[in-house]
């Protein structure tokens, strides 16, 4: 009789909850498969961000994924340059696999092969809306172009903003009117927005890739002497802004806990340009080069209610691991055709699996300029760039021989454990020649041209000779005293 009873109230208490929950406002619903915002700064310094020591730069939106999510303190760019990064980061493969080592400019006839597939391609076949804004930087002939790389939608520039016939795209059709670069980043991010909204009800990924802090700098008048770090800074600032914003539409929108936001940059700081560069915080050397500092940069990974708050995954991790860990995570499959040369980091960024120490290649110019495995880096020789001008510019690197570095210990590559470590070289060496075997063949290598344009130079030339003028006045004043020296003695009585 008891137990009769006990079932009997059982059964009207779950009736209750039944008739409740029916009467209940409904709970918003949102598709399994995570929306997948990516946010792609352009030569941004592993030292520019606050999570990563910036000493006078202020990014509070950026500090706060990394404090609530991931922060990958050995995250790595492709390559040290922008075209061969960001085709590494949409295919998952290394560029050299793709013919392609260096950077587009206006006048270079090749892009990205079409035969590449893209993460966009695979995630559109999945059911995602994509969309890009912002810098492509793949080819900007017809075939080349997003809309046939897999995107839905376009808004942005086809290549860097230090280009000439810069205008924006609006989908295929190009607005022919000059763009005020102050206002480009503000532009970005009111077309980022209204493409989450748009899209707030079906899975979506979003490849937001802004065009600074390339030089030249424009910062809008709202940033634009704000920060103690300068226009670098206030550029910078503005970007986090931007991040910021787009946290800020997800919640409004209750798409928080079901978007993987993503922000990193496609290479080290150009040192090249001065004050108008970032850092890489104590890296060593920054864009163009195959040193840390050109290829180690910021990335931090944001998901509430699936990232760990504050975690910071060991091991190296790359721009080529993007491709699989959003392809598995929205239940695609890679294509089998082809070499990807990416891993899967999901679980790392929710916290059940530790990074892999794993090797890692680094090509510039399609050259295997370095490799890293473990905590071992080992450099191959190098001629320099214009090293006997290295004394005068940061920009302006010494050529070396053959280098090993143990980056655990010494992540700033200064000490050269070579020469006590001949195994180690040797065995290094080994494995350089074997992945290189295991490449195939190679498509031939995509013709960039050469860029005649490049404003900014100016202001690199009139540094140095700045450095020159003022070296070769401290000299003239000290011949100079020590003319008048010479002649005082000559003059005085005692010399006779």
């Amino acid at each position: 009789m008891i137990a009769a009873s006990y079932r009997l109230l059982r059964f009207v208490f779950l009736c209750g909850i039944a008739v409740s929950a029916m009467g209940a406002d409904p709970v918003v619903q949102h598709s399994p498969k995570p929306n997948i915002v990516f946010i792609f700064a352009d030569d941004m310094g592993y030292g520019d961000v606050g999570a990563y020591g910036a000493p006078t730069i202020k990014t509070p939106n950026i500090d706060r994924m990394a404090a609530e999510g991931a922060k990958f303190n050995e995250f790595y760019a492709a390559s040290p340059v922008c075209t061969p990064s960001r085709a590494a980061l949409l295919t998952g493969r290394y560029p050299i696999r793709q013919g392609i080592h260096d950077v587009f400019y206006p006048e270079s006839f090749q892009g990205m092969d079409p035969e590449e597939t893209t993460v966009a391609e695979i995630l559109k076949s999945a059911g995602y809306a994509t969309g890009i804004v912002g810098k492509w930087h793949l080819g900007h002939h017809q075939k080349y172009m997003p809309w046939n790389q897999g995107f839905d939608q376009f808004f942005g520039v086809p290549y860097s903003n230090d280009m000439g016939g810069l205008y924006y795209f609006d989908n295929q059709t190009i607005q022919f009117e000059d763009i005020d670069q102050r206002y480009m980043t503000r532009t970005y991010t009111e077309k980022s927005l209204d493409f989450i909204e748009a899209h707030q009800d079906e899975p979506f990924f979003l490849y937001l890739a802004h065009n600074m802090p390339h030089v030249p700098l424009y910062a809008s008048p709202e940033f634009e002497g704000k920060s103690a770090g300068g226009l670098y800074g206030d550029v910078i600032e503005e970007l986090d802004w931007s991040v910021g914003e787009i946290l800020k539409k997800l919640q409004a929108l209750n798409l928080s806990s079901n978007t993987l936001v993503v922000f990193t940059s496609d290479n080290g700081p150009w040192l090249l340009m001065g004050d108008h560069g970032g850092s890489a915080a104590g890296l060593r050397e920054g864009k163009q080069f195959t040193f840390e500092g050109g290829m180690r940069v910021p990335a931090v990974a944001f998901w509430p209610e699936h990232i760990p708050a504050g975690i910071e995954p060991e091991g190296l991790a790359t721009m080529m691991d993007w491709l699989p860990t959003f392809v598995n995570l929205a239940g695609a499959s890679l294509p089998d055709d082809r070499v990807i040369d990416g891993t899967d980091i999901g679980k790392v960024l929710i916290g059940k699996e530790q990074g892999e120490n794993r090797d890692f290649y680094y090509y510039m110019s399609g050259e295997l300029r370095a490799y890293r495995h473990g905590d071992w880096k080992l450099k191959l020789p190098y001629k320099g760039q214009v090293g006997a001008l290295a004394w005068l510019h940061a920009g302006f690197v010494r050529g070396h021989e053959t280098l090993l570095f143990n980056l655990q210990d010494d992540p700033g590559e200064q000490n050269n454990l070579a020469k006590q470590n001949p195994e180690k070289v040797a065995s290094m060496m080994a494995s350089i020649e074997q992945f290189k075997a295991g490449l195939g063949e190679l498509p031939e290598a995509k013709k960039t041209g050469k860029n005649m344009i490049y404003g900014p130079y100016i202001d690199l030339l009139g540094a140095v000779v700045g450095k020159v003028l003022l070296v070769f006045g401290i000299f003239l004043l000290l011949l100079t005293l020590l003319v008048r020296k010479l002649i005082k003695r000559l003059r005085s009585p005692s010399s006779s």
